[in-house]
């Protein structure tokens, strides 16, 4: 025998299954893609047998099925696909194919490798069939077949009255809930209830009339009133004279299915909303977020920047008022900064006990707070107060410093939703930010400082854990970090031993840097170095610390304005028990090289800043020289010749600064 031809139209996905199965049947398989390529080479030379998908790239099987009719009307076409529609099914014979076979993995490609050699007369392994005669049905059989099939089958007399059911099996009892007497003799229809759709009604009963086969999915209703959702298919039955003799019914409970593609349908109708809202927010407050950055990087003073994002805020078209305030330092009055819009008649300073609780609430928390209309009628700027539906308290956070509050009104039903509030909470941070730096740069730039004295008791504080590992008082000389940290301290005179500083968990290295009359001097290599980072963030200098094994005093300074009791809050927060010592407004404020001038700053990189401060505090700038530049390199992690290149650049800096400020 020689080797069946064979031509495989599918795309490319799954191809190589069919392929294998053919060639394993003894086939020739020539393999295309496309509709249009299959029929130039049915054209070009001759093949025994088609194979083709339904679903072809740009074209469908049936359509290719036509074509290869109207030129090869002899040639055995099999359809194989995944479809399951039974319009393909029936248009496929229609159209004269010789096989249709659907997918279902490795037993419909077993079940393809048959049909292939028994539509071809050359096949290379030709299937023995079985003698079957003395074992075909019989009609008992075939009744109870029926009478057990695991989905409801009926039949219907449409020459009686109603064309009522004159058989229901086993099944379809069980599925509705009516046994066989409740129903023979009484139309179908009886499953129908308040929720069965008119038109698929009317689609049913208009393929009975013109006696077609028809299948749709239709709500009825069991015996208990319970719904379902049906799979019908009634198809006529005709007798050996061609008249019509009963309607067949095949009912299959799909509810489950039907509800997983509802509720498939109800989730993508929820996220396509979903995306609408979102566009919708974004929208709104994309534009906001660029003006209030705008004001951020334009404005240098706190009053404009928090008046100007106010008005910002209502000049959107999105909210109608705004306003920003603090609460003073016993937490016990709101302070109105600004405000903006529908705002009126309102005293500056408010009692917090008599504002919507989301004031408070976002204050202490730290997070967005949402009130709406209704919730606090008798409250100070309560959202209905200023023709509002809803208002939300946005804190302004830096860091763990507040700097007050933002409050927006809106009077949408969906407007200041949570994820409008998520984009707000953002803008405060923002807001925040900027304040941060305005009152950062006032602390460089003004003449008149606060200066505070405070007592820290508590034995975890780093200097004073140091204080107590060498039983001695120590007293702080500065901070260099670069490559971790190193912390330089003083210690008058040394009670136990240093190596005790590194059994400590968070020292890494000590360092002696020098020993003189007035004491011996350290430095510390740490990996944390709080609370000087947290202190340096809130806009604090350290000016100096002695520190005892249980009790620290520290000298801070802070900006006229500054709100102290954030600096005790944060340090109350991690020790044990913190005392305001003294409180003084200082004129004059001498700078100090820690602190240096906003000047030297612009003009040194961090690096050379760096430099400067290691080979000060290792003691580089003494004479006789204590150290080398190799020794002041290693404590940057850098080498000699980079050390030197940064300090000289910096020193060559300063020396410009002094002879030509200008």
């Amino acid at each position: 025998m020689s080797t069946a031809q064979t031509l495989l139209v599918h795309p490319e996905g799954g191809a190589q299954r069919v392929v294998a199965t053919l060639e394993d049947a003894g086939c020739q398989v020539e393999h295309v893609e496309q509709a249009t390529a299959a029929l130039a080479k049915l054209s070009a030379r001759q093949f025994d047998c088609l194979v083709s998908e339904h679903d072809l790239p740009g074209d469908d099987g049936l359509s290719l099925l036509s074509a290869v009719r109207e030129t090869h009307p002899e040639l055995p076409v099999i359809l194989f696909t995944n479809s399951e529609q039974q319009e393909i099914t029936t248009r496929a014979f229609e159209n004269g194919v010789s096989r249709f076979l659907r997918k279902n993995g490795s037993a419909s490609l077993e079940q393809l490798r048959i049909e292939v050699n028994e539509v071809t007369t050359r096949g290379a392994k030709p299937v023995n069939r079985e003698e079957i005669e003395a074992n075909r049905p019989t009609v008992e059989e075939i009744s109870r077949a029926v009478q057990e099939s695991p989905i409801g089958v009926t039949m219907s007399d449409p020459s009686l009255p109603g064309n009522p059911l004159v058989f229901v099996n086993e099944a379809w009892s069980e599925l509705t809930g009516y046994d066989e007497e409740q129903m023979l003799g009484r139309n179908p229809r009886l499953l129908q209830g308040p929720g069965t759709d008119p038109e698929v009604v009317g689609e049913l009963a208009d393929a009975i009339e013109d006696e077609e086969q028809v299948t749709v999915e239709i709500r009825n209703y069991r015996s208990d009133g319970t719904p379902f959702w049906n799979e019908l298919t009634v198809a006529p039955i005709y007798d050996n004279d061609g008249n019509l003799a009963h309607y067949v019914g095949f009912q299959n409970d799909v509810t489950d299915r039907k509800r997983t593609k509802q509720l498939a349908e109800q989730r993508a109708e929820k996220l396509a909303a979903e995306r609408t809202v979102l566009q919708r927010i974004i929208m709104r407050v994309n534009g906001l977020l660029s003006d209030i950055s705008r004001i951020l990087v334009e404005e240098n003073d706190r009053e404009v920047i928090v008046q100007s994002v106010c008005d910002e805020v209502v000049d959107s078209e999105n909210y109608v008022a705004s306003w920003i305030g603090r609460t003073n330092p016993t937490d016990t009055q709101f302070e109105l900064s600004s405000y903006s819009g529908t705002v009126e008649g309102i005293e500056s300073k408010i009692e917090l006990d008599s504002m919507p609780a989301a004031v408070g609430d976002a204050i202490e928390s730290g997070t967005v707070e949402t009130c709406t209309i209704g919730s606090e009628t008798d409250a100070v700027l309560a959202p209905e107060s200023v023709g509002a539906r809803r208002l939300t308290v946005v804190p302004l956070i830096y860091q763990q410093k507040q700097y007050g509050a933002l409050g927006v009104y809106a009077e949408g039903d969906n407007a200041l939703d949570s994820r409008e509030a998520q984009l707000f909470e953002s803008i405060g941070q923002m807001i925040a930010s900027g304040l941060n730096t305005v009152e950062t740069a006032r602390i460089l730039t003004t003449s008149s400082v606060i200066e505070l004295e405070l007592e820290l008791y508590d034995e975890t504080f780093l200097l004073s854990a140091f204080a107590g590992a060498i039983d001695s008082e120590i007293e702080y000389i500065g901070l260099v970090g670069e490559k971790g940290s190193e912390i330089y301290i003083q210690v008058p005179q040394i009670g136990g031993e240093v190596e005790e500083l590194l059994s400590l968990p968070d020292v890494e290295s000590v360092r002696r840097i020098s020993e003189t009359d007035d004491g011996h001097q350290f430095a510390i290599g740490v990996s944390s170095t709080e609370p000087f980072d947290t202190l340096a963030d809130y806009g604090a200098s350290v000016l100096k610390i002695r520190a005892e094994p249980s009790r620290a005093t520290i000298s801070l300074e802070v900006p006229p304005e500054y709100d102290v009791r954030s600096i005790l809050e944060l340090l109350e927060s991690e020790y044990d028990r913190i005392e305001l010592r003294s409180k003084h407004e200082r004129e004059g404020r001498k700078e100090s090289f820690n602190e240096c001038s906003t000047d030297i700053e612009n003009r040194l990189t961090n690096r050379q800043m760096t430099a400067l401060k290691a080979a000060h505090m290792n003691g580089y700038f003494e004479w006789p020289r204590e150290v080398d530049g190799e020794e002041v390199a290693e404590t940057m992690g850098i080498t000699r010749q980079t050390f030197h290149q940064h300090l000289r650049a910096a020193e060559q800096k300063l020396v410009e600064l002094i002879i030509e400020p200008n």
